[in-house]
């Protein structure tokens, strides 16, 4: 499955991912086919290892079973006395490119830290059970991966006793496993000594209106005309959905897949929320080079597509609308758009290791639907990609039923959420020695800590990086990065300092 492929198979997971993995403009990096990286020279990866004892069912007392979850090290920054950095892998299979680069490279060598990344439960090779079904997926929940977390680190120091075993414990994570680092400290404060959180969701809600707001608002600080014209477009693209010839010219200048179907309703909104997508996803990676990790692109930039949009030369607004979305398709090396509904739900119920679903899609869908929601729709009138009902929150409840258990609906998937929160604390988590870290071009920042953090104590910190996007300061550091970036990573590796003493 090609690169498209893959995010249409995920088109409305709306869930967060992680600093190895990502969908679309879900948090994280995770959801995309990587190709493998070579490591650069004179620094080979490590190679993968397996904890073969981890618990299937933490808070099942009467469960014995065991599983084998993926790990890898990399001792070349360790100093003795030095801590144990943890980097908790998201929703996509983990990237060992992370132990030879990136921001939390440059502090391990300071610290002089010893380097882990250990792969979440259900994806890449940490496969707990024998296939993806609903009835395995039940195993699948952020509270399980902070279990799992907790005993790994507790093993990690009996296996190695000297020199780590009193070493101080570090985690770090971004988007998803940025909330899971969060959490980690949180929950397990005996465990982990700090936690650095990148774009950390930390609040679970079923309608993730303010998502699509963010965006907008991003693009109009960037160029006022750009919302317009994609409103423009959205309105007169409704308006040709209905007409035969002007279907024909949609079919072709948006590169579709199939023929579009006039009476399948669902097909209107998948097509909508992809080309509403192709602006979240600039948006929130916004130039970032994620080629290290073996993503393809090409670093597309906010002033990219909005002068694209605003380019009357170009041709009408929809026109235009269809160049940026030739530009997305181009940068990922993807032929055509997928926008059938039942082609999506196909594929997300695969239920088998080794198929598309399995890739991360299927068990996204099962997190969104069971733990956080954020369904990012269309419902408010300050965002210009359709109107309330163009992709409403039911479009991602009616995946959760169609994929997930038929049972589940709105009421269900609210319920999971209030119980998230209800678990971690969401906005008011109690929590010391953390850094909160969020780009102000991410719209993810809306549901993460904004600064206040009314029942943190100690030493903690909620740092907004102005011009940055989702998970910038992650990144492996650059000569041109703007000075707000560079210093937030000299106050992160502060906070770590204090953290290890």
């Amino acid at each position: 499955m090609t690169v498209r492929d893959s995010e249409f198979a995920a088109v409305a997971l709306l869930v967060f991912a992680s600093a190895q993995g990502f969908v679309v403009s879900e948090p994280g990096f995770g959801g995309w086919d990587v190709e493998p990286i070579p490591a650069p020279p004179g620094l080979p990866l490590p190679v993968e290892q397996f904890y073969e004892f981890q618990s299937l069912d933490h808070f099942d007392g009467s469960n014995f079973q065991y599983w084998k979850q993926r790990y890898f090290m990399n001792n070349v920054t360790y100093r003795p006395g030095g801590p144990v950095f943890l980097m908790l892998g998201g929703q996509s299979a983990a990237n060992s490119v992370w132990l030879v680069t990136g921001a939390w490279y440059e502090y391990a060598r300071e610290h002089g830290a010893f380097m882990v990344l250990l792969e979440h439960r259900f994806f890449g090779e940490s496969t707990p059970t024998d296939n993806i079904t609903s009835s395995s997926l039940r195993f699948l929940s952020s509270r399980q991966a902070l279990a799992d977390n907790a005993q790994f680190i507790a093993d990690l120091k009996r296996w190695y006793q000297h020199p780590i075993q009193d070493s101080k414990v570090i985690v770090f994570g971004g988007g998803y496993s940025g909330s899971l680092a969060a959490w980690m400290r949180s929950h397990y404060p005996y465990i982990v000594d700090g936690a650095v959180a990148s774009s950390a969701p930390i609040f679970a809600t079923l309608d993730f209106t303010e998502y699509y707001v963010a965006v907008t608002n991003t693009l109009a600080s960037v160029n006022p005309a750009c919302p317009i014209a994609i409103k423009n477009a959205t309105s007169t693209m409704y308006e040709w959905w209905g007409q035969p010839d002007k279907r024909i010219i949609m079919q072709k200048i948006f590169r579709l897949c199939d023929k579009i179907n006039h009476d399948a309703l669902l097909d209107l909104t998948v097509f909508f929320y992809n080309l509403a997508e192709n602006f979240a996803r600039v948006v929130q990676f916004n130039g970032l080079d994620l080629q290290f990790l073996g993503l393809k692109n090409n670093n597309l930039t906010i002033e990219q597509v909005c002068d694209v949009m605003t380019d009357e030369s170009r041709g009408d607004s929809v026109h235009r609308y269809a160049a940026v979305n030739s530009m997305v398709l181009d940068s990922i090396g993807q032929e055509c758009t997928n926008f059938q509904y039942t082609k999506l739900i196909t594929s997300l119920n695969q239920i088998n290791w080794g198929s598309e679903s399995a890739k991360g899609g299927r068990q996204r869908l099962y997190q969104i639907c069971g733990e956080f929601g954020w369904a990012r729709t269309s419902e408010s009138s300050k965002q210009p990609f359709g109107n309330f009902w163009t992709f409403p929150w039911n479009f991602t409840t009616d995946q959760c039923a169609d994929v997930i258990c038929h049972t589940w609906g709105g009421s269900q998937v609210q319920d999971k959420c209030d119980q998230t929160n209800r678990f971690y604390g969401g906005l008011e988590l109690p929590i010391s020695n953390v850094v909160f870290v969020n780009g102000a071009l991410d719209p993810w920042r809306v549901v993460s800590s904004n600064g206040t953090l009314p029942n943190a104590y100690g030493d903690h910190e909620s740092i907004l990086i102005e011009g940055t996007a989702h998970c910038a300061d992650m990144m492996p550091p650059k000569m041109t990065d703007p000075p707000g970036l560079v210093d937030a990573r000299k106050k992160i590796s502060e906070h770590i300092g204090l953290w290890i003493k």
